[in-house]
């Protein structure tokens, strides 16, 4: 069995919440959607850092994006498996309790 990266997944864990990478990931949990609803509903939050955020969760799998063909194309994203699991897990960590 190999140990656990404490420092890795800390790492990553804060880089998903910082970057609005946890917000995406359950904002896409029921569908695909258009890249101007995610936008608009991220829109206190500059376009670029979403923008940058989703290309990061592509970028580690977690996402993956389709395009439709027409001028101007339209972008959807959705979440891929990794995506998925990555969601339960941080559902199951919410619903635990330590006292």
């Amino acid at each position: 069995m190999t140990s656990i990266n404490e420092v890795k997944v800390e790492q990553n864990m804060n880089h998903l919440i910082q970057n609005y990478g946890i917000q995406l990931l359950n904002y896409m949990s029921d569908c695909e959607r258009e890249e101007k609803a995610l936008l608009s509903a991220f829109e206190k939050v500059d376009s670029s850092i979403i923008k940058a955020s989703l290309e990061l969760l592509k970028e580690n799998n977690l996402i993956n994006i389709r395009t439709e063909e027409i001028m101007p194309p339209n972008i959807y994203y959705h979440l891929t498996k990794d995506g998925e699991l990555i969601l339960q897990m941080i559902y199951k960590f919410e619903s635990l309790t330590f006292e």
